[in-house]
């Protein structure tokens, strides 16, 4: 009885085992534009409600799921849909392979149209290898994509960790500047890794991006960088994070956990986050022409609300329905949608990285240390900022850490002639077609630095 038990336990252990270690199932990808269909032609067709197919970018996916240019979509699996937003954020929760029913309004009928959902392809590369792997969080699975120079030799490694907002790296475009970032620091001979943030692309049964605290997003990225390092192909001694924006936050809390050789932020604060904030709500505004006494009248009840939030810890919905000014300034300032994200994100994640004193945080990396400004980014338009994360570290870790004032570029590495200039270009077009390679140069030569030192 007691062998069978056993062997039972064996077979069990085995199924779990197996199914762990399974690669996550990709997301689907319908491979076409979609348009919300305004209340006029909904009449005209005698609708109720639509998603219009503009085109069929990739004509390939139509046989799998049969959907044509000219469709109006009417229904996903008996669910009605009602914008373009809604429908994608359906086709989101599901997996590639899937079985999926659309009712479409086709040539003056309502067809029925039963297919599965293609996945989304892979990205691939001419020039090196590119990696889909994955990592387990808590009760799902994390998904990264590791751009690895073809060589039989260890690299040098990067952890790349992108900004605030909520969306995937995975194929995102060529000339995302993210991807142009990660791509070019291969081409230079370096492993790259970036990670989907919870609730993106294909990761699996983890919480939504715009749900989770910023806690749990620090202890993704940390588990992402111990990912990095367990690769054989990567040399352990030399493992970097780069962290861009909110990832130039991240980056130096991983960093004085766990050791790296450097550490490369750009476009971040050491500032506490609500100081951040207060001065944001102030700066941005005259970046941008906004009338200054009205702009400075708005500040004494931004900082009651900072305080109010920060210090006394309450919630937005408190705070909006106490106050109908500060409610104004809530939505206005802060994008409030009522239902508690601020700036498309959980309130408690904003209010979350205050916990950190940044200071602090420097003073303990003990690693080398590479911080860019842009001068002409709108974002984070302090230079102080920089150059006190400079002398923090140089403070407590004395000629570990470096200055570097890259001239006229964005929050965006886009190369722009002033400031003025790079407010007005603020377009995805603009930005997508004027990266500044000084970027990928400059952090190229630092690292190479670092490694040839201890050669």
């Amino acid at each position: 009885m007691i062998k069978k038990s056993l062997a039972l336990l064996v077979v069990v252990l085995s199924i779990i085992t197996t199914s762990f270690c399974q690669q996550i199932v990709r997301r689907p990808f319908l491979g076409a534009k979609l348009s919300t269909v305004n209340d006029s032609i909904l009449n005209i067709h005698s609708l109720k409600n639509g998603v219009k197919v503009l085109e069929i970018t990739e004509p390939w996916c139509s046989k799998y799921h049969k959907l044509k240019s000219g469709d109006i979509i009417i229904s996903v699996n008996n669910q009605p849909t009602t914008s373009s937003r809604e429908l994608g954020d359906l086709i989101k929760t599901k997996r590639s392979g899937e079985a999926i029913e659309f009712k479409v309004y086709r040539n003056n009928k309502i067809r029925t149209l039963k297919g599965k959902l293609p996945a989304k392809p892979l990205e691939t590369s001419e020039t090196h290898d590119i990696i889909y792997d994955q990592f387990s969080f808590n009760q799902g699975q994390i998904r990264v994509i590791v751009d690895k120079p073809r060589t039989n030799k260890k690299t040098p490694a990067i952890l790349f960790i992108q900004g605030y907002t909520c969306s995937s790296l995975d194929k995102a475009g060529d000339n995302h500047p993210y991807i142009k970032l990660v791509k070019g620091l291969c081409e230079k001979g370096y492993t790259v890794m970036r990670m989907e943030k919870p609730g993106m692309g294909d990761n699996y049964n983890t919480d939504s991006c715009n749900e989770i605290d910023f806690h749990t997003e620090v202890e993704s990225f940390a588990l992402a960088l111990e990912k990095l390092k367990s690769y054989d192909f990567v040399d352990k001694e030399n493992v970097f994070i780069w962290g861009h924006s909110m990832g130039g936050i991240i980056a130096p809390i991983i960093a004085s956990q766990q050791q790296v050789k450097g550490v490369i932020v750009y476009g971040t604060t050491i500032l506490p986050w609500r100081d951040y904030i207060y001065n944001m709500l102030r700066v941005q505004p005259l970046l941008m022409d906004a009338d200054p006494v009205e702009n400075e009248q708005n500040m004494k009840t931004y900082a009651k609300l900072l305080y109010s939030l920060f210090i006394d810890k309450k919630n937005p919905e408190e705070l909006s329905a106490q106050d109908t000014t500060m409610s104004k300034l809530l939505n206005e300032g802060f994008g409030y949608d009522g239902k508690g994200h601020i700036w498309t994100r959980n309130y408690k994640y904003i209010v979350q990285i205050d916990d950190y004193n940044m200071f602090d945080v420097w003073s303990r990396v003990k690693s080398n240390v590479f911080v860019f400004w842009g001068d002409a980014d709108l974002e984070a338009f302090s230079e102080w900022d920089h150059k006190k994360i400079v002398d923090v570290v140089n403070k407590y870790n004395p000629g570990k850490a470096t200055y570097y004032n890259i001239k006229n570029t964005t929050h965006a590495f886009a190369k722009v002639e002033s400031m003025k200039h790079g407010i007005k270009n603020r377009d995805w077009n603009y930005i997508t077609t004027h990266f500044n390679n000084q970027v990928i140069d400059e952090s190229s030569n630092w690292i190479e630095k670092i490694v040839s030192k201890q050669k």
